[in-house]
């Protein structure tokens, strides 16, 4: 009974050490979201993620969330595209999308600063197509990088947590991380959202 009772306190530390706030915002335009830079950037810290929902057919084989991209500070992400690891600006990763995230991931800012660096070093680096063949894979320090393969590798070479909520083998994903991983992790939690 005593292991029990301290199991609850334990969860309930856990639970009230969560930030609660979720800004939440619905505007669309033409069947997609429209984020204003204004709110995301005032919220938004470096090392956050970014994660998307588009609306073309193929997207729906990932799940609900198809990309993430990491927020570098000063309106600017680093992201993985089909032309590689490359900085573009916010503005490229939420125009034409039905749904956008904010994620943050449960830990220290150094380790934020630290994940930021190393997706940076990332840069130039080709586009990983081999979570197309099932089962996969995934790789921290690897030569090439899918979108939310370089999220979860820039927090795990950062001394962060491993942000794949299923970091084994699942029948969906087979060995990969996807976006809908990472944000259902209990390591990362919502901080906006923007919907149509």
């Amino acid at each position: 009974m005593r292991g029990l009772f301290v199991a609850i306190i334990i969860v309930l530390l856990i639970t009230l050490s969560t930030p609660l706030t979720v800004h939440a915002f619905s505007k669309s335009s033409g069947g997609y979201v429209n984020v204003p830079l204004d709110q995301l950037l005032a919220i938004a810290k470096p090392g956050d993620l970014i994660i998307v929902k588009g609306d073309t057919w193929y997207m729906k084989i990932a799940g609900y969330w198809h990309h993430v991209a990491i927020y570098i500070g000063n309106g600017y992400v680093v992201e993985a595209l089909s032309n590689g690891v490359v900085i573009n600006p916010v503005s490229t990763v939420v125009s034409n999308r039905v749904a956008v995230g904010l994620f943050r991931v449960k830990t220290t800012d150094a380790v934020r600063q630290s994940a930021v660096r190393f997706a940076l070093a990332q840069v130039g680096k080709p586009y990983d197509y081999g979570w197309l063949f099932y089962p996969g894979g995934k790789q921290v320090y690897g030569s090439s990088y899918y979108c939310s393969e370089l999220a979860w590798a820039s927090y795990l070479a950062s001394g962060g947590p491993d942000i794949d909520a299923n970091p084994g083998f699942t029948l969906r994903y087979g060995y990969n991380v996807a976006p809908d991983e990472i944000a259902a992790d209990g390591d990362v939690y919502l901080v906006a959202f923007w919907s149509v």
